[in-house]
C-alpha cells in the first residue's frame, strides 16, 4: 500500500472563490509572471496581492522542456527551464502564507524528464550536461523532491483539473483494483521518489499514467456522452486540460475546457490566454506582445 499526502480534493464555493488557470508554460518564466501580474495575483516584487486572498492558481503542467518548436525562432531563454519548477514552488509558499495556493500539475514533460527523456530540452537548459539533469530528476534529486509533492489530478469544488484528460477507461481500471482517483497521485509520488512501481499498481501506472491514452498523454476526448458520464460519476461539471495546443481557450464537447494556447515563446506566438474564474463566471483573458 502507498500512503498518500498529496491533496486531491479542495472545497470551493464557486460563487465566492477565485481560480486562475494557466496552461502549459514550457520554461517561460517571464510570460508566466506577466500573466500573474495581469491577473493582479502578484506584483512585480513577487508579493501576493490576489483578491480574494484565498485565490487558487492552477498551472496545468509542462513547466519544463523549452526547445523552440520552430527551429527558425530566435533563442529567447535567459534562465534554464527548471527554474520554472523552483519558482512555482517558491510562489506556492508565498501564496500559502497569505491564504492562497499555487497548484502545479504534473504534465507529460515532467514525466518524460523523470525517465531520462530529454528530447525537448533546449541547449540552454541542458548546457551539454545530461548527467546534471539526470541528477536533478533522479529519486534523491532536488527536483524529484518538489515534483513528488505535486498532483497529476485535482478536484476543486465541481471542477476537475488534469494535464491531458481523465476518461472512463481510466475510471474502470481504478474500479478494477478498488481504487479512487486520488490513487493516481499516490502512484506518481511513489514512482518519482523511488523510480519504481508496486507490482499491484503496474496496470494503473502503465495505462493511466505512462500510456499514450493516459491522463498525461491522451488527445482522445471526443465522445461527448462518455465525457459527460465520466464527469457526472465523480461529481464534476467540467474538466480543464492542457497538453493539446489550441488557438484560443475554448470549451469542447460541452464539458472540457482546453487551456493550452502556446504561452511559451518556444511556440512563437505573440498572444496568449489564461482563465480567471470568479463569482461563478469563466473569464478568458488575453495578453499580446509585439515580439516573440
Amino acid at each position: 500500500m502507498i500512503n498518500d499526502d498529496i491533496i486531491y480534493e479542495y472545497e470551493c464555493c464557486h460563487e465566492k472563490n477565485r481560480i486562475v488557470i494557466i496552461g502549459d508554460i514550457h520554461g517561460d518564466i517571464r510570460r508566466f509572471k506577466d500573466i500573474l501580474i495581469d491577473a493582479k495575483v502578484i506584483n512585480k516584487n513577487i508579493e501576493w496581492i490576489a483578491e480574494p486572498k484565498n485565490t487558487i492558481v492552477v498551472q496545468m503542467g509542462d513547466q519544463v522542456d523549452s526547445i523552440n518548436r520552430d527551429p527558425s525562432l530566435e533563442e529567447w531563454e535567459v534562465l534554464p527551464d527548471v527554474e520554472m519548477i523552483y519558482f512555482t514552488n517558491l510562489l506556492n509558499k508565498i501564496a500559502l502564507s497569505k491564504g492562497g495556493r499555487v497548484i502545479s500539475l504534473i504534465g507529460n514533460h515532467e514525466m518524460m524528464n523523470s525517465i531520462g527523456n530529454f528530447s525537448y530540452v533546449s541547449s540552454k537548459s541542458l548546457n551539454n550536461d545530461d548527467s546534471k539533469r539526470h541528477d536533478l530528476f533522479k529519486p534523491s534529486g532536488a527536483l524529484s523532491a518538489i515534483l513528488s509533492q505535486r498532483p497529476i489530478v485535482v478536484k476543486i469544488g465541481r471542477l476537475l483539473f488534469c494535464h491531458a484528460g481523465l476518461t472512463m477507461q481510466h475510471l474502470n481500471i481504478l474500479k478494477k483494483y478498488n481504487k479512487d482517483i486520488s490513487y493516481i497521485n499516490s502512484i506518481w509520488k511513489n514512482f518519482i521518489k523511488n523510480s519504481a512501481v508496486l507490482l499491484e499498481d503496474k496496470e494503473i501506472f502503465d495505462t493511466i499514467i505512462l500510456g499514450n491514452d493516459g491522463i498525461l498523454w491522451t488527445r482522445d476526448l471526443n465522445n461527448t456522452e462518455e465525457v459527460a458520464k465520466m464527469l457526472e460519476s465523480i461529481g464534476c461539471n467540467y474538466m480543464f486540460v492542457g497538453h493539446t495546443v489550441v488557438d484560443g481557450i475554448k470549451i469542447l464537447n460541452e464539458r472540457i475546457w482546453y487551456t493550452d494556447t502556446g504561452i511559451s515563446r518556444a511556440f512563437g506566438n505573440t498572444s496568449f490566454q489564461y482563465i480567471d474564474i470568479y463569482d461563478n463566471q469563466v473569464n478568458i483573458r488575453e495578453l499580446k506582445t509585439d515580439v516573440v
